[in-house]
């Protein structure tokens, strides 16, 4: 066990940079090595895991854990603990970043070929960065050519190199072999991709306590994400505050749509998806529901996703990103997700139906 972390130590710092250059360069690739895939997600707060195989052709939840913790050093015993215990040594590992670790940047794209972006966009955002460029670590991710009435936008990705070595040296003292670094956002676009029907285009948020995120998407391509500051407790809805937070997620959201509608010359959206919330999914859905023009209803991926697990609200919302990590590569079952005679209302399960079947 002592032989591995002294040889880290020892490698040359040419060999660290190779290290970390292939982790970022694997930020948004789309194929995966093997049909298996675990994706972990660490905050300040907690570590979430989803270990997610494939059966007759189709992803399979074979086990999801959140851990409460109180530091990354935690966190880190707390990951080596999993793998060991699930036997997941070896496996291939989609670590999404925390919001605190990276920033996103739009940018218009320089005139170069695909492969010459990422060293192309480099002087673009040097200015905005807190950090100096060269110890900045960069990828991007293109949108859709008809996204901003003909003019080619990027999203750059950026990170401490000193980071990402954090997560490199994280992920391999777990036992399991880093193949993507990714981010919330291109998670929750997975996520979306497999579940939500969005021909007409659709807005995917997840409210939380840390922040809340927007991603629309128009046939499995997205167009636009955005980070919404209006930060929403589990309780938020039984808070003195509710009313004010309420008006200020309203108008978020709605700025939001209007920008993708008439500054970026897009189609209206008519439909909001919200990830399952811990404690009031339903509450929250008939609050914005009494303010918004927008139909807005939840994704409770228990209805679709294989599993035996049972995939409470609580383990939806806190489990989402790390799920959504496992799923990155095709277009999967995309299903509607309004509460009708075939699927159950989020909050009140189908009596008839057992827990978790395959949907």
């Amino acid at each position: 066990m002592d032989s591995g972390p002294s040889k880290k130590r020892n490698c040359s710092r040419r060999q660290l940079e190779l290290i970390i250059e292939r982790a970022i360069m694997q930020f948004f690739k789309k194929k995966a090595k093997s049909s298996a895939r675990v994706g972990v997600v660490i905050n300040a707060e907690e570590l979430a895991l989803a270990h997610m195989g494939e059966r007759d052709d189709a992803p399979y939840l074979l086990h999801c854990e959140s851990v409460a913790v109180e530091s990354e050093k935690d966190a880190g015993i707390a990951l080596i603990k999993i793998v060991k215990d699930l036997g997941l040594e070896g496996s291939q590992c989609s670590f999404v970043l925390s919001p605190k670790d990276y920033s996103l940047h739009l940018v218009e794209a320089p005139p170069v070929e695909p492969e010459e972006m990422r060293a192309a966009v480099r002087w673009k955002i040097k200015d905005l960065l807190d950090t100096k460029i060269e110890e900045t670590a960069i990828d991007v991710f293109e949108i859709p050519q008809d996204a901003y009435r003909g003019r080619k936008m990027v999203y750059v990705v950026a990170s401490q190199k000193s980071r990402i070595q954090q997560i490199v040296d994280r992920v391999t003292e777990s036992g399991l072999e880093l193949a993507v670094i990714d981010i919330p956002e291109l998670a929750m676009k997975n996520m979306s991709n497999h579940f939500i029907e969005d021909s007409q285009g659709v807005a995917f948020m997840d409210l939380r306590r840390t922040g809340s995120t927007m991603n629309i998407t128009r046939d499995g391509d997205l167009y636009l994400t955005r980070r919404i500051n209006t930060q929403l407790d589990p309780e938020v809805m039984q808070s003195a505050d509710w009313g004010t937070l309420k008006d200020r997620l309203v108008l978020e959201i709605q700025r939001s749509l209007d920008y993708f509608e008439s500054q970026m010359g897009q189609g209206q959206i008519t439909k909001i998806v919200i990830v399952q919330r811990q404690n009031d999914t339903r509450g929250m859905l008939d609050s914005l529901n009494e303010m918004l023009t927008v139909k807005v209803s939840a994704l409770d991926i228990g209805n679709f996703l294989n599993t035996d697990i049972v995939l409470t609200p609580q383990m939806q919302q806190i489990c989402m990103v790390a799920i959504g990590a496992t799923l990155r590569g095709g277009k999967g079952r995309a299903l509607p997700v309004q509460p009708g005679p075939d699927i159950p209302d989020p909050d009140f399960p189908n009596p008839e139906s057992t827990d978790m079947e395959a949907a």
